[in-house]
């Protein structure tokens, strides 16, 4: 049962992070840059090798090692010893077979960054958000905050990772970041993870409480020294960007945020399949980010919905990546995940005034969130889904993120 519940809501967190990073590699010390597209190997123990490959100019953090003298490079869904020891090493492939590490990681800085702070709790529903009753203690979590190096207040966006830890998305967070503090707009990095215990990460948190997780960021963003409360912009990938469209709800920042709102919108491939009742929300600017090919968030819920939310008033605008599939912010070749379920098979539903779902033709009532999950795709559930995404898309999501807040926060 718990191994068929794994699967079941992975598919519904939509993005599974196949090499997700262990709880062992600990603190970004600093931030590297490839000079060149490299490919390598990690050899661990027993011989046994993950290839994967570096491009000319990914990012790369050098990562200190919990409780331990070792440090770890981090690059995208994968990571590496900064020295050979004698468990794990790491190996170049191909023609650079003779390469050193600081042969082609270069431009190593010191990480810069704010630690911000938010209380929040892990709602099993979104019944018990519009209740204002929590089954779970309070949960103190905390994000980093990234400023531009000029003094003063500053627009900033905020960056919520899906199922993935946001460790394994470093390398299109920093171009993100680096671009933006051209423009002078700072950057927020959520983290649902890291200080819930482990049996409340990855497919386990649901969407309830990641998306009260966001309406608390907006609560501490808008009281932050460095941050115009005015200015504040969501972005989320996944999951995360279920949370960018979710956090647009008058009822739930009425209940959460006394009002505030965030001040423009940016779901990157979210599912469009569960959303509330109510087609109504913030007259903020909306800007939705979505694969063509993705059969793990399906792009025909989201473009069903974007055409609801428009008929209804809403200044929502979508914009589908031509032959790109899940995941595409992340530079990997396409892999079909054969142990990871959807729902692409099941009738799209909603959460009901009640905050519980209505799926698949059915009423699922004074059910868990998990509980709800386990039962539908019991019903109507597939095993199998596809992901990854191109250099090209990585960039022109990196430009879309840029010029859509630029153009509302500034």
């Amino acid at each position: 049962m718990k191994k068929l519940l794994g699967i079941l809501v992975l598919g519904l967190l939509f993005f599974s992070n196949a090499n997700a990073m262990p709880k062992w590699i600990g603190k970004a010390i600093k931030v590297c840059r490839a000079n060149q597209d490299i490919d390598l190997s990690m050899v661990w123990i027993g011989e046994e090798k993950i290839d994967f490959s570096l491009k000319k100019g990914d990012y790369v953090t050098l990562n200190r090692r919990t409780n331990k003298d070792q440090k770890w490079y981090v690059a995208s869904n994968n990571y590496f010893p900064a020295k050979n020891s004698s468990w794990a090493k790491l190996e170049v492939r191909g023609r650079y077979e003779k390469v050193r590490i600081k042969d082609f990681l270069i431009d190593c800085k010191k990480i810069k960054y704010l630690k911000v702070k938010y209380k929040s709790y892990t709602a099993n529903s979104f019944n018990e958000i519009f209740n204002n009753k929590y089954s779970s203690k309070p949960v103190k979590l905390s994000g980093e905050l990234y400023l531009p190096k000029k003094k003063g207040k500053f627009p900033v966006v905020y960056l919520q990772h899906g199922t993935a830890n946001p460790k394994s998305l470093i390398n299109f967070f920093q171009k993100v970041i680096d671009e933006m503090h051209k423009e002078n707009i700072a950057v927020f990095v959520g983290d649902s993870y890291t200080n819930r215990e482990k049996k409340l990460q990855g497919w386990r948190l649901g969407l309830a409480s990641r998306t009260l997780d966001g309406l608390n960021v907006l609560n501490a963003l808008s009281k932050h020294k460095n941050i115009d409360p005015n200015k504040i912009g969501i972005t989320g990938y996944s999951y995360g960007g279920m949370v960018a469209f979710f956090t647009a709800y008058p009822k739930l920042l009425d209940l959460v945020t006394d009002g505030k709102q965030f001040a423009a919108y940016m779901p990157v491939y979210p599912g469009c399949d569960v959303i509330f009742k109510d087609m109504k929300l913030v007259n903020k600017p909306m800007l939705m980010l979505h694969a063509e090919l993705d059969n793990y968030a399906p792009t025909i819920d989201c473009i069903n919905y974007v055409k609801q939310l428009q008929e209804n008033g809403n200044p929502v605008e979508l914009k589908i990546y031509k032959g790109a599939h899940h995941g595409f912010i992340t530079v990997k070749e396409t892999k079909v995940f054969s142990d990871v379920g959807s729902f692409r098979y099941c009738k799209p539903g909603y959460v009901d005034d009640e905050g519980y779902w209505v799926y698949n033709d059915k009423e699922w009532k004074n059910m868990s969130e998990l509980e709800t999950v386990n039962a539908v795709y019991k019903e109507c559930g597939r095993p199998g889904v596809r992901v990854g995404g191109t250099v090209e898309q990585q960039q022109q999501a990196v430009e879309d993120t840029v010029n859509f807040f630029k153009k509302h926060l500034k």
